[in-house]
């Protein structure tokens, strides 16, 4: 395909996933909207489960047609090299970053406060809270489905464009730029690992931060162990997701300062934060060791939004600023 007949492709598979997803987009905000109304009022509450299952199913219809799209982008986004005319491979962009990160939180805190049991009475209007917020962020800040990926499209458009000037060098910038990202940034293993592993620790940290506050709130040691279980199956895939972003940026950033990143350095605090919790629940026996865990929790968590807000505040190798 000539670059114009890409472009062409790109130009239609975007307005049928506005046509198709606006709807799911529109939703979002209003159903986040009746989870922060039912989670509020306790006489509502009896409604809130089937809210939030309801809430689950518009976020999984959502991701299926995003799984759809990207699937579609991948066979129609072809890299092809200036000096043969060959097709040297397709962009495979993940299904989170850009503007889908948030909706990816959002949609497996939907999916664990669906499959929550223990304490589910109590914890779940914490949790439909915060499920709320992302679910709310997700459409309005992320808009994944009427503007979806505007630094890949940006990207593969701004060098579809240099292919076309028929202009050498300005053909051979614009196919190492985009081949350097396709190889080193969306096509690799590490990005198909890190930020999914990331993901699934945050959302069991957020269970884990509304079980510390209930906790506090009601001085109930059963709410401090549903915590510790929440942040125990999240230590894993957080430092498992954090140890394979280290060669990743190794590979991806050469010569690049990104260990000076302060998205980089905040997520290494909140590990150590994460590390000291489990530490300090050793000793919670000790007299008064229990405020000094959930303050670690609470700590953590509010740790956890600060480097996640860090990637669009402050610069450095994860910024989009």
């Amino acid at each position: 395909m000539t670059p114009a007949e890409v472009q062409a492709e790109i130009s239609q598979l975007l307005r049928t996933l506005a046509a198709i997803g606006t709807p799911i987009q529109v939703l979002m905000p209003a159903g986040a909207a009746v989870l922060l109304a039912l989670a509020s009022v306790p006489a509502w509450r009896r409604l809130l489960g089937p809210a939030v299952t309801a809430v689950a199913v518009l976020l999984a219809l959502g991701e299926g047609l995003l799984v759809w799209f990207h699937w579609r982008l991948y066979e129609t986004a072809i890299v092809v090299s200036p000096e043969t005319g060959r097709v040297v491979g397709r962009v495979a962009v993940p299904l989170w970053v850009e503007s889908e990160k948030l909706y990816v939180w959002a949609l497996i805190l939907a999916l664990m406060a669906v499959l929550l049991r223990r304490h589910r009475e109590e914890l779940l209007p914490g949790v439909a809270a915060v499920l709320a917020v992302l679910t709310a962020g997700a459409a309005v800040w992320g808009r994944p489905f009427t503007e979806p990926l505007p630094s890949f499209l940006g990207q593969y458009l701004g060098y579809l464009q240099e292919m076309a000037s028929g202009d050498p060098a300005r053909m051979m910038g614009a196919y190492q730029a985009m081949e350097g990202a396709r190889q080193l940034y969306y096509n690799t293993w590490y990005m198909w690992a890190h930020p999914p592993a990331l993901f699934f620790a945050y959302a069991t940290f957020t269970v884990a931060f509304v079980a510390t506050l209930v906790m506090v709130s009601r001085r109930y040691s059963a709410y401090e162990t549903t915590a510790y279980r929440w942040i125990r199956l999240g230590y894993l895939p957080l430092t498992a997701g954090m140890l394979i972003g280290f060669p990743w940026a190794i590979l991806a950033w050469q010569g690049e300062s990104w260990w000076w990143s302060g998205k980089v350095n905040m997520s290494i605090m909140m590990w150590l934060l994460y590390t000291a919790f489990l530490h300090a629940r050793l000793y919670l026996r000790k007299p008064g060791m229990w405020r000094w865990v959930a303050a670690l929790s609470i700590l953590s968590f509010l740790t956890l939004l600060l480097t996640y807000l860090a990637t669009y505040v402050v610069p450095g190798a994860h910024s989009y600023l």
